[in-house]
């Protein structure tokens, strides 16, 4: 399955930098440079493209909330800040690209044990039986199988999937994780989805 990134940024010498590492690292890329083309026409793209990671700089972080809301899937970074997880700081430092592909690629594969996520199915896949899951459900799962044994607050969860200020995350975030346990719960002794009542979320992990 082909890896795509789309680069929307208007400094050339930026796009070319992160453009060139992606290609090294077998990702099929689209650039948006032109300063005449608008925030409207990045979000269109997303939506053709349905790109794997996003890379907005310059002229086109306005844009950044309407990737999130129409790229659920896609790992969306923002050039020039330092605020946060999905953030690049500028001038760019290849070992922190180096993190962020690396990420994408523990993301990507989504196992754990018999657990395994099918990206081209949109499914979860236990032993040989399949689960369809929402596009939701399966961005939560792909974030507990990254996150073993780690609790998630309602809110950090929808920021993990949803990114910052997207309107009714936490409800969405909330019953995501419901269908989740009532889709996969019970299906392996090594691990299992809890909730922590007055806590969060909890994808436990059996060594």
């Amino acid at each position: 399955m082909s890896k795509k990134i789309l680069i929307a940024c208007d400094s050339e010498q930026v796009s070319d930098f992160i453009s060139n590492f992606a290609a090294k690292e077998g990702f099929t890329v689209s650039v948006i440079c032109d300063i005449s083309c608008d925030i409207q026409h990045v979000v269109r793209e997303c939506c053709i493209l349905h790109p794997d990671i996003i890379f907005l700089g310059g002229c086109y972080l306005e844009a950044e909330q309407e990737c999130r809301h129409s790229s659920l899937m896609s790992d969306i970074y923002v050039l020039g800040k330092a605020d946060d997880a999905h953030s690049v700081q500028l001038p760019l430092d290849i070992k922190e690209l180096t993190a962020i592909f690396e990420k994408y690629n523990t993301r990507h594969i989504g196992e754990c044990g018999t657990l395994k996520i099918d990206n081209e199915r949109n499914c979860a896949v236990v032993g040989d039986k399949v689960y369809p899951l929402s596009l939701i459900e399966l961005e939560i799962l792909r974030c507990f199988i990254m996150n073993p044994n780690r609790v998630f607050s309602k809110e950090q969860l929808a920021y993990e999937v949803f990114g910052p200020d997207v309107a009714d995350a936490d409800r969405q975030a909330e019953e995501a994780v419901g269908e989740l346990k009532s889709k996969l719960d019970g299906l392996s002794s090594k691990w299992s989805i809890r909730l922590l009542w007055g806590v969060g979320y909890k994808f436990e992990v059996n060594e």
